[in-house]
Formats: structure tokens, C-alpha cells, sequence
């Protein structure tokens, strides 16, 4: 399950290890460990690796650039 989140203290980003800052938005998601998800697995990720994994696009609504990390839709 994808969560977009806004740091409230220091949460480093399990990719590159980069420090989320307050207030800057990351992603936690529960990824899939083999068969079934483990309780407690957790990964969170800056904007900037999310970018690069797909996890998050920019979308143009109302005239304005939006950071969404919901999947694009088909």
C-alpha cells in the first residue's frame, strides 16, 4: 500500500539515504517481501527516487504542476 507522507522530523530515504527534512513529502509503501507482505516492512523513499522508480509522476491540473504518487491512470 502506497502512503504519501510529509516528514515531521528526520526520515531517511531507504534508497540513497538522503535526510527527509520537515516538511518535505516522501513515500512509504509496504513492498512485497516473496509471497505475502511482512508486518513492519515499510520502505520510504524521497521524491527523487520515487521519480526515478516510477512511484511518482507530475500531473498538470489547473494550470499548476503537481507532485502525485498515485499511479498514472491507463
Amino acid at each position: 500500500m502506497r502512503r504519501g507522507c510529509i516528514s515531521l522530523g528526520e526520515v531517511h530515504c531507504d534508497e540513497c539515504h538522503h535526510i527527509i527534512l520537515y516538511p518535505e513529502p516522501y513515500l512509504a509503501i509496504d513492498e512485497e517481501r516473496g509471497i505475502e507482505v511482512e508486518k513492519g516492512e515499510t520502505s520510504r523513499y524521497c521524491v527523487d527516487c520515487c521519480l526515478k522508480k516510477g512511484y511518482a509522476h507530475y500531473i498538470e491540473e489547473r494550470g499548476k504542476r503537481i507532485l502525485t504518487f498515485f499511479p498514472e491512470k491507463p
